[in-house]
């Protein structure tokens, strides 16, 4: 690994020290919760073409809604409703396009997509963000959308654009969530590069292979799986990536205000934005079932500029990444495109 960091001309902007924002929505793992309104749609109107539900639990929902809003203008009216982790909430809003259906609903949720799948079966549905959609039953006909995870084999392909000299990366995960993506994985891997995984039962056993294997490998890679993605776990990852040296990637920029070295997200808005570009299909006469469990149009990097350093890692300026700089700040790294 290369012994320093290039400097980086940045912007700056505050950001919450480790682990500040662990205290809320553990649904997903980390994300604060929403403090102000994205949209400002008009008046839902009481015959609306499109309905759509947005759970604001989670911010990157709010960010993909915010991308759907600025791209989704058809000839159709637009109702909209927030919910806000109610069950019961939820269930009356449900209820109620059930006795009214809309031409098609559009869901920035998991739980809320769902919910809208099981009750809503005539109507037209696509999600956006939503957390592993196979394995939620997010699938049929009239069902399909944008999911939340960027493929395992993008998230290796960007760490050994980091780390080319990767050799070993580890990962741990329940079988029924997600084996298959590890599958998918594995079979992608370059020449040269081995995935050492752990099927766990639960996050104890987690916690018991995390332990066993962190010395084994260069890197890990913390999977959207709640066997492994929860806060005790976590804490653990980060305390044994800076003690063996083994660079963490995660699958959300919090988890890298939070400790970990990288993360390769979805771009939130143009999630959004490829939402919008579904919906206005499925006016014109598609099926929402066409799009099924599409990947994030986009992705975005976000490296901890100081855990690379305790790393010994060279950020290097072709990489394309929003940069958390040591002094707290978010900066971005040469060749990075603005946004």
């Amino acid at each position: 690994m290369g012994i320093a960091m290039k400097a980086v001309q940045h912007r700056r902007k505050r950001v919450p020290a480790r682990f500040a924002r662990w205290k809320l929505t553990l649904l997903l793992l980390g994300f604060p919760p929403f403090l102000g309104p994205w949209l400002s749609f008009t008046a839902p109107p009481r015959d609306a073409h499109v309905y759509v539900l947005i759970d604001r639990s989670a911010t990157f929902y709010l960010q993909a809604s915010r991308g759907f809003k600025q791209s989704f203008a058809p000839a159709a009216d637009v109702a909209v409703s927030y919910i806000d982790g109610d069950p019961r909430e939820l269930n009356a809003t449900i209820e109620t396009l059930r006795q009214d259906p809309p031409r098609l609903v559009v869901v920035f949720g998991t739980q809320a997509a769902m919910a809208a799948k099981s009750r809503l079966r005539d109507v037209p549905i696509l999600y956006c963000l939503a957390l592993n959609p196979a394995k939620n039953d997010l699938k049929g006909p009239n069902v399909g959308g944008v999911r939340l995870e960027v493929d395992l084999s993008q998230q290796f392909a960007d760490l050994e654009r980091l780390l080319p000299q990767v050799k070993r990366i580890g990962v741990i995960y329940s079988e029924p969530v997600s084996g298959n993506l590890v599958r998918r994985a594995r079979a992608r891997l370059r020449p040269g590069v081995q995935l050492i995984s752990r099927d766990a039962r639960d996050p104890r056993q987690a916690a018991q292979f995390i332990e066993e294997i962190m010395g084994q490998v260069d890197a890990f890679c913390l999977l959207w799986d709640p066997v492994i993605a929860n806060v005790s776990n976590f804490r653990l990852l980060v305390e044994l990536s800076l003690k063996n040296k083994v660079a963490l990637i995660a699958p959300a920029p919090p988890f890298v205000e939070a400790g970990a070295l990288m993360s390769v997200a979805a771009d939130y808005e143009k999630a959004g934005q490829r939402a919008s570009e579904m919906a206005r299909l499925v006016l014109e006469g598609g099926r929402a079932g066409d799009f099924r469990a599409e990947p994030p149009p986009a992705r975005l990097i976000t490296i901890n500029a100081s855990v690379a350093r305790q790393l010994g890692i060279l950020i290097p300026a072709s990489l394309p990444a929003d940069v958390l700089s040591p002094g707290g700040a978010s900066v971005q790294a040469p060749g990075s495109p603005e946004r």
